[in-house]
């Protein structure tokens, strides 16, 4: 029984730390992408850029 619920724990705790993976790439991805959209939003003239 308790061979059991380790691997339960282990496999438990694989897919955690994937999605731990997943949503940290997630993140990082839309930061990105949100950092590109401000500098790309700098080559615009003053009256054009968006407001904050």
């Amino acid at each position: 029984m308790s061979d059991n619920l380790f691997e339960i724990d282990s496999a438990m705790n694989l897919i955690k730390e994937d999605i731990i993976k997943e949503l940290s790439e997630s993140v990082s991805k839309q930061n990105n992408s949100s950092c590109i959209q401000d500098v790309s939003s700098n080559n615009l003239p003053f009256s054009k850029r968006r407001m904050d």
